[in-house]
């Protein structure tokens, strides 16, 4: 009677955790699967949109700044973050400090404090160059077609290449890329907030517990144990049955 009580109070430990364990299998199990295969999905390049993921992770509303582009009405283009858009149209650049932009005939040149980018008017990236003056770029206009450009303290004029830059005696009175309010129908398209943060790594922190404090911390845990349980009460009802059986 002893033993059979026992061999009872097993099983229904063994169908109590079962039960409550399946909840932590399946979840340990698919968010396994999915980061097994976010490299399939494309998940370790694309950065995280939905607002209550980013939420987690505490990311603030984007810092953005926008220049007009000389000689080009209606035309923009702003850094957001560590991204940059001409008007609504992402380019393929990122980093450094937009300081202007200038619209010179075949090709649209945007700058930061120590590059220039040159595009043509399909927003094709043509080539980025270092530029050597005696200090970082502080602003770029245009004056009668020639591309200037402004330091913290000298002017300078660019040849018909964009290559030789020329250092002014004087100040110049070219009209240089302003800071200006982005129309609205611009930046309600831009995105809100911007981060390196992919999809892969919020697989990565889900499936490893890092996101919801201790009890998600737990999860790991807890399914490592319900594993281990559901084993051994698994050999030991098996082993119990076997002496049974070979007692008949």
């Amino acid at each position: 009677m002893k033993r059979f009580l026992h061999r009872a109070t097993i099983i229904r430990a063994h169908r109590s955790i079962a039960l409550f364990s399946i909840l932590l299998i399946m979840f340990t199990a698919i968010t396994g699967f999915l980061l097994q295969h976010a490299k399939d999905f494309g998940w370790h390049q694309q950065s995280i949109e939905q607002d209550w993921i980013l939420d987690i992770y505490d990311v603030k509303p984007a810092m953005f700044t926008s220049f007009s582009v000389v000689n080009q009405s209606q035309q923009y283009v702003t850094q957001v973050e560590h991204l940059w858009f001409h008007n609504t149209a992402q380019l393929p650049i990122q980093g450094g400090h937009l300081v202007g932009a200038a619209n010179m005939g075949s090709l649209l040149v945007l700058a930061n404090q120590h590059q220039l980018h040159l595009f043509t008017q399909d927003l094709d990236l043509v080539e980025s160059m270092d530029v050597s003056l005696d200090g970082a770029i502080r602003g770029m206009g245009v004056q009668r077609g020639v591309l200037i450009l402004q330091t913290d303290t000298s002017w300078y004029q660019a040849d018909e290449s964009l290559l030789v830059f020329t250092q002014l005696a004087a100040a110049n009175t070219a009209r240089l890329s302003k800071i200006t309010t982005l129309p609205k129908m611009y930046a309600q398209v831009l995105p809100e907030r911007v981060t390196d943060l992919h999809y892969m790594r919020f697989m990565q922190d889900l499936h490893g517990g890092r996101l919801f404090g201790l009890p998600h911390w737990m999860i790991p845990d807890l399914t490592a144990f319900a594993l281990l349980f559901l084993s051994l009460t698994g050999l030991m009802m098996k082993w119990k049955r076997s002496r049974v059986l070979g007692q008949l």
